[in-house]
């Protein structure tokens, strides 16, 4: 690289990706570069230091770093196959473009130049080397949805309020996360290594499928909904096992449990902006909304409701709207004070 003139820029944006400092701006020039083979110099540049760096500090042997270059491209195979194999879900709400596969575009680049950056030999060290399980956190606030990629690439994403948490490197025969909330898992496969999601009520076991798990402390209901393959639901009293367009649903204050054929895109909506209700505690709706909406405050005044709500609410429109269409199905009133709404039954 000594003729070639490198973009500072470019170089200072790989770096941030590396070291996970990157921001929406920096993402796009990520891309861009790598679309632009004209650049691939600058991402080489910045992943030859990063590599150097790695290797000096973990002084693996010339075989070693063979087997892990040759590792971290069957990882990347694996992901591609997985890419031309996964069901689609274009007739649940256009939900293959919800995905985002930001993480595969530029560890591919990387491949592009022959080197493994740190995180990628971190994950690849032989289980003798490891030491104590590292876990990950991550947490959504109440208006935000987030997506993440785990590291066996199995996609997360995380409706408000909610918090997920993880091994940083899923060794041993399992993979496993324990969630608070609801998040749609898009799940990696891998037969032998079965994908749990634990939640305070609830074990949910897969191989690769996509579904959507939901359990919120303060909901009155737990749920399971698949939208492709098969899961195997973990409860107190036994197993269920649910397919495609399946879903379970547990009443958390008798303890019944309801399993119904559903449209799966129907309860992956929210992923898109629009919140999907079928016979939903009243109770439930106010959470969902307050989840989604920080700006506001709904509430319930003290009473005894048996009040149920279907329908959908797209985001796109005022939530007021909403709140008044709940008004007129259930003769409720509401009153509303600043930024509060206060929803009661007429004495």
């Amino acid at each position: 690289m000594d003729n070639v003139t490198l973009r500072k820029d470019l170089i200072e944006v790989w770096e941030r990706y590396m070291n996970d400092t990157y921001t929406r701006d920096d993402v796009a020039l990520v891309l861009d570069s790598i679309k632009d083979t004209d650049h691939i110099q600058e991402m080489e540049e910045v992943a030859g230091r990063e590599w150097d760096k790695a290797m000096s500090s973990q002084q693996p042997s010339p075989e070693e770093k063979e087997t892990y270059r040759k590792e971290f491209a069957q990882f990347f195979a694996r992901y591609e196959s997985r890419q031309k194999t996964q069901p689609t879900m274009a007739s649940s709400r256009n939900a293959s473009g919800r995905f985002r596969k930001i993480f595969y575009y530029a560890a591919a680049a990387a491949l592009l130049s022959g080197l493994l950056i740190p995180a990628a030999y971190l994950y690849m060290k032989p289980k003798t080397e490891q030491t104590a399980v590292q876990y990950v956190e991550k947490t959504t606030q109440r208006g935000e949805i987030v997506t993440i990629v785990l590291p066996d690439l199995t996609e997360v994403t995380l409706n408000a309020g909610s918090r997920v948490k993880y091994s940083a490197n899923f060794t041993g025969g399992e993979r496993s996360v324990e969630l608070y909330g609801e998040a749609l898992f898009d799940v990696t496969s891998d037969p032998a290594r079965p994908f749990t999601v634990k939640t305070e009520n609830m074990s949910i076991k897969v191989i690769g499928t996509v579904f959507d798990v939901k359990d919120y402390d303060d909901d009155g209901l737990s749920s399971v909904s698949v939208a492709s393959g098969k899961v195997e639901v973990g409860l107190t009293g036994g197993k269920v096992m649910l397919e495609q367009n399946r879903q379970l649903k547990m009443d958390k204050t008798t303890g019944n449990i309801e399993t119904i054929t559903i449209d799966a895109g129907n309860y992956l909506s929210w992923t898109d902006g629009i919140l999907y209700f079928h016979r939903t505690p009243i109770r439930d709706v106010v959470n969902i909304l307050n989840r989604h909406y920080p700006q506001v405050d709904i509430e319930l005044a003290e009473d005894d409701y048996s009040n149920v709500i279907s329908g959908e609410h797209d985001k796109m429109y005022p939530l007021e709207d909403f709140i008044k269409s709940v008004v007129y199905t259930t003769g409720l009133k509401c009153k509303k004070t600043g930024n509060k709404y206060t929803l009661y039954n007429e004495q």
